[in-house]
């Protein structure tokens, strides 16, 4: 694991919390009182960046969970973490 992972790891973990549930996950942002619904692909990738992974890792794992194409999961991936980062820093 790389510094930066670790710091994204760290930082996630001080701005949300993440509450898994049928399909997806509740995100409760810390600073702001927001919830926020994920769906499955959303957890997956939220956890196991707080978990200290990279995103290829995450990418990877759902691209060989759902039998997808890896490029378009990164792509669409790319696009979750740029809403996220709308409600927290990434």
């Amino acid at each position: 694991m790389q510094a930066d992972d670790t710091q994204t790891s760290i930082s996630l973990r001080n701005q949300i919390s993440l509450y898994p549930k049928e399909g997806g996950a509740i995100v409760f942002v810390n600073d702001t009182g927001e919830y926020l619904q994920v769906n499955e692909i959303g957890r997956i990738i939220l956890d196991g960046l707080m978990c200290g992974k990279t995103i290829e890792d995450c990418t990877n794992k759902i691209a060989e969970e759902y039998q997808a194409d890896g490029q378009i999961i990164a792509r669409d991936a790319d696009r979750f973490l740029a809403d996220m980062g709308k409600h927290v820093r990434l």
